[in-house]
């Protein structure tokens, strides 16, 4: 009997097992080293998200509301001020007090009412009016990877950036109106 075929692999069968193998190795390699960083980005994700929920919960309660951090133990936390000027701790769905995670330092934050602050505590501000105070908070971790978060001052928006990326000059803060109504361009006083 004579066969058809020799025994083996066309070219055509090995090309389609590498492409699959290639497939593969680009969905779960990012996933697998990912989950085996240094803790810097699940940090990030955790203070942007507490900053989102502390923005929207400033303006639902009509209330001042800070997020805490105590750079020296590595500890976040979140505080409301009473309308008798009274600070309380404030956890809600979302917000919690937390420590960051693995070997992940803030090594400077740079707010408004203090400029740098490398050690000790200080805090961001969220304004009913729907303003935040403007900040820059850097992380590093052990390995030197580092990241800035930096919150916009009127929208709340948060931005991360890879590397340390400084602000030449901070913008004042804003407010809002005494009334907490924002003027329009139809109010003018013009005859």
């Amino acid at each position: 009997m004579k066969k058809d075929r020799e025994d083996g692999f066309t070219l055509l069968e090995i090309m389609v097992v590498l492409f699959l193998i290639s497939l593969i190795a680009v969905i779960v390699v990012p996933r697998l080293s990912w989950r085996h960083s240094s803790g810097i980005k699940k940090s990030t994700r955790t203070l942007v998200r507490e900053f989102r929920v502390l923005h929207w919960e400033a303006i639902s309660r009509q209330e001042i509301i800070r997020l805490d951090y105590d750079l020296d133990h590595r500890r976040i936390s979140a505080s409301i001020i009473d309308p008798s000027g009274t600070i309380k701790s404030f956890q809600t769905l979302g917000v919690h007090d937390f420590t960051l995670s693995g070997k992940v330092r803030i090594s400077l934050v740079n707010v408004l009412h203090e400029g740098k602050v490398s050690d000790g505590k200080t805090f961001t501000q969220f304004f009913p009016s729907g303003s935040v105070e403007p900040t820059r908070i850097f992380l590093e971790d052990s390995r030197g990877a580092s990241l800035t978060i930096a919150v916009r001052p009127l929208s709340g928006r948060v931005r991360v950036m890879k590397g340390r990326v400084e602000r030449k000059k901070m913008p004042p803060p804003f407010y809002g109106p005494p009334s907490g109504d924002l003027p329009s361009l139809d109010d003018t006083d013009e005859k």
